[in-house]
Order: structure tokens, then sequence, then C-alpha cells
């Protein structure tokens, strides 16, 4: 069983780990290039070239950051809780943005406006309404909450409250799929640190459904510590799971043992064990398409899945799994071992990761045909452009300048599937 401190300890060096490795990729190879064909990939700067870019899929509709995806305008929803309590929409084509609410002398300022959820925590487009996760009562208690796109009250389809003195009832709106939104209910107790300071002591974790049109919550997961949720698609869901050997020592104990200077990778290698998985929602039946035995290898970036495929390695070779058809396709093979990698899954391509400390190099690999395209990293050792969030003709991200620091700034997927940064615009 991971231990809420140990979960923590994995969270924080995945996150360092994203501030080094963010966006970092290398040159995949497919099958035929492995058994001694030609190198498929190339960079495509030649606009009569066509590339193929997807609308964004209906279904496992998931949170990232402060943006969503907006099917009914073309652009994003963004928000920033710290300079204004309001959404805004934005239109990639015009460069502009505006307030989505059209009441006269309304000032976008409580839950009464179009714009306005409360406390904000995430947000998706789904079917005409909005969902959002929403904190209440000083931040101890969550809500799941709706409204037409064409506005109306705010209505709350689901909420959580602490059950405890000194507990806090903070929820992570997941994804949205077939009329439910799947939600980790996290419960943290809290106390006193020498006689001041609040520490969390205890946290319980579980997985929920909400119904969407009724409301009504089921649970999915008494207990989601070391669980990751990457896809729901009709009844079928992929989970990542972190597993620790039974023998395994507490981490602090097993480091307070070990020679100065040991990596903590070192405790992970030793006692942590990963399986990926298939679970049918209804029977609770699961099936293995990773076991703890084979090296599975993780990603940094939290875009793991879109619409029904899910993307995942295994020692050198990325696999999509097909949710809908319920099999797998092994995408492509890296011709040699890298000292790191990464990827994600956007816009219906595989974006493959790894490299060194001064190596990187990118390529994007359509799931539909299994095409490959090389992106330019214009000589550094991360990728010059790191997606964000999608709509439908548009990414968002980080675009690395010319003096080396990262810009918020959108692109046109062509433009990014071309290399063609210079396009990029803010």
């Amino acid at each position: 069983m991971l231990t809420s401190r140990r979960i923590l300890s994995l969270l924080l060096a995945a996150a360092a780990a994203a501030v080094i490795l963010s966006g970092c990729y290398a040159a995949p190879v497919n099958e035929a290039t492995e058994q001694g064909g030609e190198t498929s990939g190339a960079i495509v700067t030649d606009s009569k070239i066509p590339v193929t870019t997807y609308p964004v899929p209906e279904e496992n509709i998931r949170t990232f950051g402060n943006m969503a995806a907006s099917a009914s305008t073309g652009g994003f929803w963004q928000w920033d809780m710290y300079l204004h309590p309001y959404i805004q929409a934005y239109d990639p084509v015009t460069h502009t943005t505006y307030v989505p609410c059209y009441q006269s002398g309304c000032r976008h300022n409580d839950p009464t406006c179009n714009a306005c959820f409360g406390d904000l925590q995430s947000l998706v487009e789904y079917r005409e309404n909005y969902y959002a996760m929403v904190y209440t009562d000083d931040e101890t208690a969550s809500a799941l909450v709706t409204r037409p796109l064409t506005g109306g009250p705010l209505q709350t389809l689901a909420s959580w409250e602490p059950e405890n003195e000194n507990e806090a009832c903070r929820c992570v709106l997941r994804c949205v799929s077939f009329g439910k939104a799947y939600v980790n209910v996290n419960r943290e107790t809290y106390a006193l640190t020498d006689g001041v300071q609040l520490t969390a002591v205890a946290q319980e974790s579980s997985l929920v459904s909400v119904d969407l049109q009724t409301g009504e919550v089921s649970t999915i997961l008494e207990n989601v510590n070391g669980y990751d949720l990457y896809d729901v698609w009709g009844d079928v869901a992929v989970f990542r799971v972190l597993e620790m050997a039974e023998d395994a020592p507490e981490f602090e104990d097993w480091l307070a043992q070990q020679p100065e200077g040991t990596s903590p990778d070192e405790y992970d290698r030793q006692f942590l064990g990963i399986r990926f998985l298939v679970r049918n929602l209804k029977t609770g039946e699961e099936t293995s398409l990773v076991d703890a035995s084979e090296n599975y290898v993780r990603t940094i970036d939290p875009h793991k899945s879109w619409g029904q495929y899910a993307v995942y390695q295994v020692d050198r070779s990325l696999y999509v799994y097909d949710l809908e058809k319920q099999t797998e396709i092994k995408l492509f093979t890296y011709e040699q071992d890298w000292d790191e990698y990464n990827y994600q899954i956007v816009d219906g391509h595989v974006i493959a990761i790894c490299g060194t400390e001064d190596i990187c190099r990118a390529w994007a690999v359509d799931i539909a045909d299994g095409s490959v395209i090389e992106l330019d990293t214009c000589g550094g050792n991360v990728v010059a452009f790191g997606v964000d969030c999608e709509c439908n003709g548009y990414f968002a991200g980080l675009k690395r300048n010319s003096s080396g620091d990262f810009e918020q700034c959108y692109i046109s997927k062509e433009d990014f599937y071309r290399s063609n940064y210079d396009a990029a615009f803010r």
C-alpha cells in the first residue's frame, strides 16, 4: 500500500522532472524501420505537403489547468482566479478575448453572472453545458456545478463536505464522459504542528461517478491511492496503478539507512511496481495490459489519453489502447536507449519524447495511419513548443523564445506540425 507521504514524494519528483523534461522528445521508428526499412519521419516545412489534424473528442473530456476547449466557439475557455472571478472566451482566429455574459449591467463578480462559478478549480464544456468543480466553505468543501452555455442559474449536481473536525474535502474533476463526471474525492485530516502550523496527517481518496442528469453519485473505487485514471469510454476505464512490494520499508526509514547521496529513485527501482490495466466499471473485472514485472515507462505529461485512446510505453515501444475496440496498437519503437523518455497524446497524434541532457528530438505519430512527422527542436534540449491544451484548430502552450525562456502562446495545429513556430502568437 502506498502511503500518502510516499505518493506526495512521487508527485513532487514528477513535478521536478516536468520542469526539466517537459517537451523533450527523441526520434522513434516504426516497426518497418526497426526491421531494416528507411526512417519514415521527416520535418515537414513545405506548405503544399498536407498534414492531418482532428477535432477535439466529444467524450472523455479531461481537465487541464486553467484552460478548456470550447466546441461551441471553436476556441478556449480560460480563467485566472487571482486576477478576476470569471471565465473568458478566447478566439484564436481573431486573437480576441471576451466575457461570455450578456446580462445588461452585470459586474461579473458573483455566481449570478453567467461567467462566474465561485472558487473555480476546473471546468469543461460538454453537450452544450458548463461543468465545473468549485471549492466552498473556505476551501474545506467541494461541489460539482453546472449551467447551460446560454446562461441561467448555477445548479449543484453533487457536493462533498468535511465529516470530521480539522478535515478538508477537496475534490478533483478528472473527466466527463458518456453522461457522467468522474471525480476524485480527497479527504485530508489536519493537525497542529508545534501548536502553530496545520499539517496534513492523513488522507483518504476515492473515485466516484456523478450522473449529469440526476446527480446520483456512485462509488467506483473506495481507495484510489496509487491509482491514476487515464481514460473512460462507456463502461471501460484505463488506470495506471502503483504497487509497493509487500516487504517494502517506509521510505523515510529506508532513506535514513542509505549512503549519503543515494537517489530516491533507487527506492522505486527496488520496491515499486507499475500495472497498466483495463477495468469494466459495471462488473469490476480487470485485465492487465502491463504487469508489475515489465518495464513500464511513465510519462510526466498529463495528456495520457485522447478520446477513446490511451497511450503508454513499455521498454522502448509506445502503444495505444483503443477503449472502444478494446485492442492495443504497437505504434512504434525507439531505435536506441535514451536517458529520459516522455510522451503525450493530443490531436490524434502521439508525441514521443526522449533524449539526454543535451539532445532532444520530437516526432508526432498519427494513430490513424502511423505516419510520422519530425518536429524541429531548433537545436535545443527541449521542444520549441510544448502543448498544454487544444481546440479544434489550435494548440495553446509554452513556446521557447530566443533567450531560452518560455512564454504562453497559441499556434495553429498545421504550423505546429510544420515546425513553423514563428507563426505562434500571444
